[in-house]
């Protein structure tokens, strides 16, 4: 018959020994918890933890509560990416603009010793901006897109860090629409968003420190020429952009493009005759700008903007 030494234990997660349970060098074990712990000469107890780290992702808002045991803990905090307008929708041969693109979303890296933070923090995710809705009445502008939501730990505005959502990209009218201004409500900036335009939509600005912001929706011009959608913005992280839509081959706006945490913003829609307007393409997961719609002729809708990206939180927790 084989012996067996079986060590004190508690199956209780975050429970741990007192030094009444124990003597000088008796260990003793979290089965829970994948750690270690035995009494030190002078009466104290020493823990050795079994686990590298743990990852806590947020998507929505939530409560994020410390492991026992934690060391040290990393943050990043991504805001919402805004959306882009769309476009107008007006008679032949009159100038009609596409909507503008918004902008990316800031992106905010924090670390902290675990003891500066409290047991559990609320996590608000900032949701992505809306799109501007198609125009399905005839000589109507194209309707502005909604800014992106703020992401933060703690209360308002963000006791323990924050990122702050993108600019909303405004509707087409007899002029393109104009684009998401950066976002700098972070540690790295949210990406400019690209203008829309009547004939051509302008690209957002290339590599951003944050999230990408979308391109401008294309427009048509007095002479009732066509025009491709601008592209996304690529990122410090992302290099590859989302491309503008056209009605030659056609090919439609592409959405935005995600590393997992932060993304590009998507391309605006092209124009043609005698069709609808192309929508822009939605701004990536996470934090990426929607691009903006592509303006049309009356009788025929405008393109919708693209809608920006929602926000993300993760919590890495060291121990």
């Amino acid at each position: 018959m084989t012996d067996q030494i079986r060590l004190k234990r508690s199956s209780t997660a975050g429970a741990e020994p007192t030094t009444a349970q124990l003597v000088a060098g008796e260990p003793a074990v979290n089965t829970a918890d994948g750690a270690l712990f035995f009494e030190l000469d002078g009466g104290t107890i020493a823990r050795i933890d079994g686990r590298k780290a743990k990852v806590d992702v947020f998507t929505g808002s939530g409560t994020w509560t410390k492991p026992t045991g934690a060391k040290i803990v990393w943050g990043i905090m991504v805001g919402g990416g805004g959306g882009g307008g769309s476009g107008r929708r007006g008679a032949a041969s009159t100038a009609r603009g596409g909507g503008g693109g918004g902008s990316g979303a800031a992106v905010t890296e924090t670390t902290w010793d675990a003891s500066a933070l409290p047991a559990t923090v609320s996590v608000t995710i900032g949701a992505g901006g809306t799109a501007g809705a198609a125009r399905t009445t005839n000589d109507t502008n194209g309707a502005a897109g909604g800014n992106g939501g703020t992401t933060r730990l703690g209360n308002l505005p963000g006791d323990y860090g924050r990122a702050v959502g993108g600019n909303l990209g405004q509707g087409g009218t007899t002029a393109g629409g104009s684009a998401g201004a950066a976002q700098t409500g972070g540690l790295f900036d949210g990406g400019a968003a690209g203008a829309g335009a009547t004939r051509n939509g302008a690209a957002a600005a290339t590599y951003a420190k944050g999230c990408g912001g979308g391109g401008g929706g294309a427009g048509l011009t007095a002479a009732n020429l066509t025009g491709f959608g601008g592209d996304g913005s690529g990122t410090a992280r992302i290099g590859t952009t989302a491309f503008g839509g056209n009605t030659d081959d056609p090919e439609l706006a592409q959405d935005g493009i995600s590393n997992g945490m932060t993304a590009t913003g998507g391309g605006g829609g092209g124009s043609g005759l005698a069709q609808a307007g192309q929508a822009g393409g939605a701004g990536g997961s996470y934090g990426g700008g929607g691009g903006g719609g592509a303006a049309s002729e009356n009788g025929y809708d405008s393109g919708a903007g693209g809608g920006g990206g929602g926000g993300l939180v993760v919590m890495v927790t060291y121990f």
